[in-house]
């Protein structure tokens, strides 16, 4: 028995993972392979439900610009579908309250539009586009138990279903299963080694209510109180979402843990800098349970490091490298991932001149860890403000930056031209470097050095 694919002949890819990674993979595959197959291990979804697989859906999940214009090049028309849906959208600081660390977001425009929507719906939303362009096999109940090795890459997949277990066979396999994929023990099976894993982990935990009510219970698309280093360690926000529904997360880290009851959850926000929130909670009608997560580390799989790796097989999305859900840039860096992957197919199409995947998979692991590279180091720096957070702390000169982004960020709520830079660069639309550039550096160091030049020109004039 081998499990069969609907869409005709020619050069096959697997996706291992039908969330947002995979789904983008998808896309970006459906561009240089006649068939596609993404293999889920959830059951069928008849629309925007919750899956199993993935528990963290059920909080608020914000797609950054940057990751909303990708998925825009992959899936044209996307946003305009999610708004026709009823997911709100809107400039990001405009339509914002954010409490950040240092400072509160200015509530002015940004020039940066976002689109809120749950993460089930948009999936639902982008699974339902690739169904219907054909190109696409979904298979579920499918669970992965290995790769089949050939020569020196991977020719297939081997799985179990409701039938028992088989081998699908492919020309190209991506791994994005999530932070809990096996693709580690998948290449030691095949004789590779381990990747070196990093892992840090501020002991992050959320409780999530979804809410029902109009549209015009609140003028913000997006209220969050951030946990504030060294000694304020509760957050918790809202965010509306399609349908008239809204969810409210509770966010505790550094061991303060999220209540699951009612009158804990409600106390919790009560005392958030936002009385928005607790308005919000009054005036909506409760639509589930509290929902809660304890899975909030930052964890890297360094495939880029590796001697050896297989041909024909690549991983992406969480299964290289999760991070902090407070700091929203997960999904965003599974999507920019899979426009990684299509880069580097094309690229690969000219350097071979042919159908040849030789040397593919740790040239686009190298390219995905450079990509990585700088948001991964915010994440830590943001992280390694609570002591108890566990993990290899940064060097020197992470140190220094980290002291020069606090001088930044006291900066942008009274500087246009660094609140805007800052956005940006939060959002993934710029890189982190541009916030060194001479022109934001100057006024970072001037408003920084003010004080100390205002009292030195005082004592001058004695």
């Amino acid at each position: 028995m081998t499990l069969p694919v609907a869409h005709g002949s020619g050069r096959h890819a697997i996706v291992i993972g039908g969330g947002i990674a995979g789904l983008s993979a998808a896309r970006v595959l459906t561009e240089h392979f006649d068939r596609v197959t993404v293999l889920e291990r959830d059951k069928p979804q008849e629309g925007a439900e919750h899956r199993a697989g993935v528990p963290q859906a059920r909080h608020v999940h914000i797609l950054l610009a940057g990751g909303e214009q990708a998925l825009e090049a992959l899936f044209p028309g996307l946003r305009e579908e999610l708004t026709a849906a009823g997911a709100p959208w809107g400039d990001y600081a405009g339509t914002s309250l954010v409490n950040f660390p240092i400072f509160r977001l200015p509530s002015s425009t940004s020039g940066v539009e976002v689109s809120f929507a749950s993460r089930p719906f948009r999936e639902h939303t982008m699974r339902s586009r690739l169904v219907r362009g054909g190109r696409v096999e979904f298979r579920n109940g499918i669970q992965v138990k290995g790769l089949v090795g050939e020569g020196h890459g991977v020719s297939g997949v081997r799985f179990r279903d409701s039938r028992g277990e088989d081998v699908l066979r492919a020309d190209f396999v991506v791994a994005a299963c999530g932070r809990e994929g096996r693709v580690d023990t998948w290449l030691t099976e095949l004789g590779y080694p381990a990747p070196r894993e990093e892992m840090v982990d501020a002991a992050l935990t959320y409780s999530t209510r979804w809410y029902r009510g109009p549209r015009s219970l609140s003028r913000y698309n997006l209220v969050v109180d951030l946990p504030s280093p060294p000694d304020l360690p509760r957050g918790g926000g809202y965010m509306s979402c399609e349908d008239d529904k809204w969810f409210v997360t509770l966010m505790g880290i550094a061991g303060e843990r999220t209540p699951l009851d009612e009158e804990g959850f409600n106390a919790w926000i009560r005392a958030l800098r936002f009385p928005e929130v607790w308005d919000l909670v009054q005036k909506a009608e409760p639509a589930s349970p509290i929902y809660g997560s304890a899975k909030g580390e930052n964890r890297h799989r360094h495939f880029e490091e590796m001697k050896r790796f297989p041909d024909r097989f690549v991983a992406l999305g969480d299964a290289v490298a999760s991070f902090n859900p407070m700091y929203g840039q997960g999904m965003t860096m599974a999507v920019l991932g899979a426009l990684e992957l299509g880069e580097s197919l094309v690229e690969q199409r000219e350097r071979i001149g042919g159908p040849s995947l030789v040397g593919l998979s740790r040239r686009f692991q190298r390219r995905l860890a450079r990509r990585l590279q700088e948001v991964w180091g915010m994440a830590l720096a943001e992280d390694f403000r609570w002591a108890a957070t566990r993990g290899e702390r940064p060097g020197a000169v992470s140190r220094v930056v980290g002291k020069y982004m606090d001088r930044l960020m006291n900066t942008v709520p009274n500087d246009e031209l660094v609140f805007q830079r800052f956005v940006r660069v939060q959002h993934m639309l710029d890189p982190v470097s541009s916030l060194l550039a001479p022109d934001v550096a100057g006024r970072v160091i001037e408003r920084a050095t003010r004080g100390a030049v205002s009292a030195w020109r005082g004592q001058l004039s004695r």
